[in-house]
């Protein structure tokens, strides 16, 4: 049975993040899995696509995938984009993170431990979906979203709401010393999400990315942490640091 969670579901905005039942796809990847960077049979996630997108009303050539590659890249896309990543994932729109101004074109991103960041504005005008890994996060793909949000469209940051949706939590996110150092070594501030508990090192993605709405002049009571732990939940979410070969979830907006 197909399980989605929904974040908004109304009449000008949809948010929503799929999780792993429902879906004809085989172990390791049973069965939701909507991804075709992975090992996955690809007729197996076209059909995974077909049923997702079904249940939310939205017929799968509309979707806009990312082809994305862990970078901080952000692309304004527009109806001239729908279907692009349909078919194969490097058709995708290269770039971790996608905003639109146009109604009834949903954008997607894939993740399986990686954050899931959902912006919008308070009128529903603009809608953006952002894929936070360690990478990109480390290197502000949420501040610099933002900020480009702000200068390009003209947007008042006391005007955007943001999600953060299903990732992994940082107990599960070790760290070695070595990874400690490059890490401080690009900024000192970042030892604010970095956790020492008996001796072992953790690093918090969610929380950098919650600092990054912050920074970004996003007022507090506009910004929602999911807290739901991808690698805990082996039954609802699939997870790269639990599994390594493991399929990928999609998380996506769409003005309505």
């Amino acid at each position: 049975m197909l399980e989605t969670m929904f974040y908004i579901h109304s009449s000008s905005l949809l948010a929503a993040t799929s999780t792993r039942f429902g879906g004809v796809s085989l172990p390791p990847f049973d069965s939701l899995n909507l991804a075709f960077q992975t090992d996955d049979q690809p007729s197996h996630v076209l059909t995974n696509r077909q049923i997702f997108l079904k249940a939310l009303s939205i017929e799968p050539q509309r979707c806009v995938y990312t082809h994305q590659t862990h970078s901080t890249t952000l692309v304004k896309v527009s109806s001239l984009d729908a279907g692009k990543g349909f078919d194969r994932f490097e058709s995708g729109v290269k770039a971790d993170a996608l905003y639109t101004t146009e109604k009834n074109l949903p954008l997607a991103v894939f993740h399986a431990d990686c954050a899931p960041v959902f912006l919008y504005t308070k009128d529903h005008t603009l809608a953006c979906i952002i894929h936070a890994g360690k990478e990109g996060s480390l290197h502000h793909i949420t501040l610099r979203t933002i900020q480009t949000i702000i200068e390009k469209e003209g947007v008042d940051p006391k005007n955007l709401m943001a999600h953060i949706g299903p990732s992994l939590d940082f107990s599960y996110h070790p760290i070695s010393l070595e990874e400690v150092d490059k890490i401080l070594s690009m900024n000192n501030n970042f030892s604010q999400v970095i956790k020492l508990i008996s001796g072992i090192f953790y690093l918090d993605i969610p929380l950098l990315n919650y600092m990054q709405l912050i920074d970004a002049g996003i007022p507090l009571e506009q910004i929602h942490v999911s807290n739901i732990d991808t690698y805990s939940d082996p039954q609802r979410f699939f997870s790269y640091q639990r599994e390594a070969i493991t399929g990928r979830h999609v998380s996506l907006i769409m003005l309505q």
